[in-house]
């Protein structure tokens, strides 16, 4: 009987060791998430929270989860849970801004007061710095140039070794037209990150001398960003309109065609590759990729007018293509002339009814109407 009871209090005392508590299910939910299993991620983080309701951490987890499966109201409620579990948890603010710029797109005001609050808090330098980064971004496309560069200089005490902070820092001041900052700024953001190369900004730096009308040092530069990462779009699209730029349609077809295969909802690339092929006098081709980055934009502007413009082209080129093969092989097998060769197809035609009614003319006249020869000249 002892022996039973011994063997009963083992077998407890093991369940007990063996149970999983609320740090056991977020690791668990942590393991899952790192592989991209985001819904066993979100289970296992209800279930740590369930055991411990004011596990902040799993709350903001569980949001991170969220927006990788796109459902971004799910996120969102789950930040906020994070932050009134915790009103100082600095991350979560800046995970809610993330969220917030994802919802409302251009309307930017709820984002910017979740990393302003962040930027208050200045407890967790991850979560400043980052923040800092994403409102510069917002600050860049509002013009406020020197508000942006601010809150980069503050960032970049904290995390020098950022490199995203100086790619930001020279888009503002190319965006401001200070060239020779933004080539600065490129190039250390390209140093910082050297061991993993940083090919946006390299491409950026590209675009400054595209800008600057050196022509040669940004092909070369673009060539460099498509060694860094023969993977990122911008760097084949720019290196493509560089190309275009130059003359090279064929080569830039093929880099634009790359920069599309890469990313599909590249409208640029698409509007690019239709100057290429329209240069070509490709204008089918043309029209299609004029057409597709209007699918992917219908309110593309360029892509509109580039369109109108090829239909003009065409008309034109229809017209002189037969005009031109009219005036090679004359009407009715007759000869033409060097100087009809430069004459419009409507001029030709009046000069044409003009010979036929001086020939029916001719035919109704009497024999004493015809002009005589002169005097002194043989009659033929």
């Amino acid at each position: 009987m002892k022996r039973i009871i011994m063997l009963i209090l083992i077998f407890t005392f093991t369940c007990i060791i063996y149970a999983k508590n609320a740090y056991d299910y977020y690791n668990d939910a942590y393991d899952s998430y790192l592989v991209g299993d985001y819904k066993n991620a979100i289970k296992f983080y209800k279930k740590a929270i369930k055991m411990k309701p004011d596990f902040v951490k799993s709350y903001n987890k569980l949001g991170l989860a969220y927006i990788a499966l796109n459902q971004i109201d799910h996120a969102i409620f789950y930040y906020k849970k994070a932050i009134h579990t915790d009103p100082n948890y600095a991350e979560a603010y800046y995970n809610i801004g993330v969220a917030y710029e994802i919802k409302y797109k251009d309307d930017t005001k709820k984002a910017e007061e979740a990393y302003e609050k962040v930027l208050k808090l200045n407890n967790d330098n991850y979560s400043f710095v980052r923040a800092s980064l994403n409102l510069a971004k917002i600050y860049r496309k509002q013009k406020k140039f020197d508000d942006g560069i601010l809150l980069l200089r503050e960032a970049i005490k904290k995390e020098p070794n950022f490199a995203p902070l100086y790619n930001e820092s020279g888009l503002i001041y190319y965006d401001s037209g200070l060239y020779d900052y933004a080539i600065k700024n490129f190039k250390k953001a390209i140093e910082v990150e050297k061991q993993n190369k940083y090919a946006e900004a390299a491409t950026n730096l590209g675009i400054v001398y595209l800008k600057q009308g050196k022509l040669a040092k940004a092909i070369n530069q673009f060539e460099e960003a498509i060694k860094m990462d023969d993977k990122f779009p911008g760097a084949h699209y720019n290196y493509g309109n560089a190309l275009l730029l130059n003359g090279f349609y064929e080569k830039a077809k093929a880099h634009l065609k790359k920069a599309i295969l890469l990313n599909p909802d590249f409208k640029e690339a698409y509007y690019a590759l239709g100057k290429a092929h329209q240069k070509l006098n490709e204008f089918d081709e043309a029209t299609k990729a004029y057409k597709m980055a209007l699918e992917k934009d219908k309110n593309y502007v360029n892509a509109k007018n580039a369109l109108e413009e090829l239909k003009q082209l065409r008309l034109a080129f229809r017209d002189h293509i037969q005009f031109k093969k009219k005036a090679e092989e004359g009407e009715e097998g007759e000869e033409v002339s060097e100087e009809e060769t430069e004459l419009t197809e409507e001029q030709l035609a009046a000069k044409k009814k003009a010979k036929e009614q001086e020939e029916d003319v001719e035919d109704l006249r009497l024999p004493e109407d015809k002009p005589t020869p002169e005097e002194g000249e043989e009659e033929k």
